[in-house]
């Protein structure tokens, strides 16, 4: 992660040097790409109620965080996010790693009746022949890769058809340079690639890259940037920045820079 940060840094800078963004050094432009709201862990009523939130701000796609002690309460926050939302909006979700193969293809027989756009993270992240015997079971496409460190493990999870879809963490993956290699990976195999986190980088990475699918968005640090990415009816607008995009709130960043 600390050459990943490197890596992001030099691409910055050289993008800056030349005065254009990201995706114009990296041979392409801004394109929208469209983007779905976070909901956390939250049990039903929350879930429904951050869910219409993002809708109402007119996000096309939301995810929550599931894994609750029974499947029943799981389908019970899906259907609530569900009626919250409404037929259009698509509904991903999360069980961070924690089922077992098992458990994971046992739920997913109840989870192919609920029209999921993904499951993501069903078991283990680097137990890519769980994954693989969970995707082959599973109607619903699985959703993997931010805990993927580099190409090599992306290449590794693909050749066993351990995920339908990817999503790298820029962070984690190795930077820009990494994501380049893993996304080439995976966009000769024809599968969507998504994004985990940093949405102003990502964003600008999602635009060049082929087959990319949704962006996933969190404002937990907009506070720290001067123009956080904007989304305008449920897609980004990642035009307009030099470089990453990411400008410093300097006023808000003070009282923590020494």
């Amino acid at each position: 992660m600390a050459l990943a940060a490197i890596d992001m840094a030099l691409w910055d800078a050289q993008a800056r040097l030349l005065g254009v963004s990201l995706a114009q050094l990296l041979g392409g432009t801004a394109k929208p790409v469209p983007a779905y709201g976070a909901v956390g862990y939250d049990g039903e009523a929350k879930s429904a109620r951050v869910a219409e939130g993002w809708a109402r701000r007119g996000f096309t796609g939301v995810k929550a965080k599931i894994g609750y002690p029974s499947i029943a309460e799981d389908v019970a926050v899906i259907r609530a996010m569900r009626a919250a939302v409404g037929p259009d909006v698509a509904i991903m979700v999360d069980y961070n790693q924690s089922l077992t193969p098992e458990e994971a293809v046992q739920r997913m027989r109840v989870l192919d009746g609920e029209g999921l756009a993904w499951v993501e993270e069903p078991t283990l992240a680097n137990d890519f022949a769980g994954h693989a015997r969970v995707a082959r079971e599973a109607a619903t496409p699985i959703q993997a890769g931010e805990n993927w460190w580099g190409p090599i493990e992306l290449q590794h999870a693909l050749d066993v058809h351990a995920s339908d879809y990817v999503m790298p963490d820029v962070m984690k993956i190795g930077g820009v340079t990494g994501w380049l290699r893993a996304t080439s990976v995976a966009a000769t195999r024809g599968v969507r690639i998504s994004n985990h986190l940093w949405p102003e980088v990502s964003a600008q990475l999602l635009s060049v890259t082929p087959n990319a699918h949704w962006l996933e968005y969190v404002d937990w640090w907009s506070d720290a940037l001067r123009e956080p990415l904007s989304i305008r009816a449920g897609m980004t607008d990642a035009g307009g920045v030099t470089g990453s995009g990411i400008e410093w709130n300097e006023a808000a960043i003070a009282p923590f820079v020494r």
